[in-house]
């Protein structure tokens, strides 16, 4: 028997809009993940808009006894992504009221707003160190991360976005390796993003993630039991 932890952003949830492009829960990655590996115990949080040191510091907190066989990530973007303001100043202004800050909140995420401020939700040196301290919070697992994907044109909302996810893809990439796992070009490959935001994920990059990582998983798990068959 396995245990396994999955941390998502938004996309491990189910999506209910466009009613065209809905998402029910038995389809989400997680689920399906679940499903196939029906033997194994599975602890999941998946929340939406939150950074990925919100994200982690719940197992790392609460978790970190329960040594899990495989961790999979899949957080970053609410990291990366360009905004105008900081999440503090967005706080101030969504409180405040009149005219002027009725106005304001209209350009709060404003394309040119964003393009011309740049500003950093989570700086690149904070995204490595959380990195690093969730790796050694739990040493004896295997931790797979999904890489930081969007739809060709969340650029245009976020503009900006595609050289940050750059970037912080690299960050992934220096600290987890070969267990960095890529995914934007099998969802481009699939049209698997949702059509009206361009960034969450529809039936397609569902089951195109399902497949990539139950591929890495199956693999890692028979290079595992071969090598305790070695020692016998």
């Amino acid at each position: 028997m396995h245990k396994m932890m999955i941390l998502t952003g938004s996309d491990g949830n189910p999506r209910s809009f466009p009613p065209s492009e809905k998402v029910e829960l038995e389809e989400t990655y997680p689920y399906v993940l679940r499903d196939h590996f029906n033997g194994s115990r599975f602890w999941q949080l998946s929340y939406g808009n939150v950074s990925t040191l919100k994200l982690v510091s719940q197992p790392m907190g609460y978790l970190s006894h329960w040594k899990p066989d495989i961790i999979i990530v899949q957080s970053g973007m609410a990291d990366c992504r360009p905004e105008a303001f900081t999440e503090f100043q967005q706080e101030i202004i969504s409180k405040l009221s009149g005219r002027i800050f009725s106005r304001i909140k209209r350009y709060v995420f404003h394309p040119s707003l964003i393009k011309r401020r740049q500003v950093y939700r989570v700086p690149k040196k904070q995204f490595r160190r959380t990195l690093k301290k969730f790796k050694l919070t739990f040493p004896s697992s295997k931790i797979f991360w999904l890489e930081i994907c969007a739809g060709t044109h969340y650029e245009e909302s976020r503009p900006g976005l595609n050289r940050r996810m750059e970037e912080y893809n690299e960050i992934i990439k220096g600290i987890y390796g070969e267990d960095f796992v890529p995914i934007q070009k099998k969802m481009l490959e699939v049209d698997g993003f949702n059509s009206v935001d361009h960034v969450h994920w529809n039936k397609r990059g569902h089951k195109v993630t399902t497949d990539i990582l139950l591929e890495r998983i199956n693999s890692y798990l028979d290079e595992k039991n071969k090598k305790v068959l070695e020692k016998i």
